[in-house]
């Protein structure tokens, strides 16, 4: 009698209530979505057991939000509902995106480099920027400046089309140019007929 083969049963799959099966990251927040925002659009889609959304602990960006949180929901089943539900839905000016917390990798969350921050640096910096800025904005008035007083320099310069000012005046001044003219023109023919040479010399 040959030995009956033993065929191993199909386990049936074990539902799974770990964390990791309920633990969502949703990541490419709009940064002016703040955190009662998020919860109010989350909670639509199941109950939630925790929620974390991160910020910025140090650096120029202390207190911002990073622009990702975390999303931890009672059940499994309500938890891929809102993966699939929150994906790529349009939030702010961005399309977040939702995945499975442990799928996610760093490049994901955009975690900054460990570095050390000078104090004195990161101030001068600032300084910098606000050096450059006000830089900026003093030659934006110079150069208004230059151009408005181009501009009254041009006017003042535009050549009238009467008489410029200073012949105006001395018209003024003459009333009668024409009597004066005759009057010069006289004296000055007076004088020439009275000098030595043009006088005949008497005869013997």
């Amino acid at each position: 009698m040959e030995p009956v083969a033993k065929v191993p049963l199909p386990l049936e799959p074990i539902k799974s209530n770990q964390v990791e099966d309920r633990r969502l990251w949703v990541g490419n927040l709009d940064l002016r979505i703040n955190e009662y925002q998020l919860l109010k659009l989350v909670q639509k889609h199941g109950t939630i057991e925790k929620f974390d959304l991160l910020f910025h602990r140090s650096g120029p960006q202390a207190g911002q939000p990073r622009g990702y949180a975390f999303v931890t929901y009672k059940s499994v089943e309500d938890a891929k509902a809102a993966k699939d539900a929150l994906h790529n839905l349009k939030v702010g000016a961005k399309n977040i995106i939702v995945r499975w917390a442990h799928s996610v990798t760093e490049s994901d969350m955009d975690k900054p480099k460990p570095k050390i921050d000078i104090p004195a640096l990161a101030g001068a910096k600032k300084e910098d920027k606000r050096i450059s800025r006000e830089t900026a904005i003093q030659a934006i008035e110079a150069k208004l400046k230059l151009m408005k007083e181009s501009e009254e320099e041009f006017e003042l310069n535009k050549p009238l089309n009467g008489s410029p000012v200073i012949q105006l005046y001395q018209k003024s001044e003459n009333p009668k140019p024409s009597t004066s003219t005759r009057y010069h023109n006289r004296s000055s023919h007076s004088y020439h007929n009275n000098k030595p040479y043009n006088r005949q010399k008497p005869r013997r």
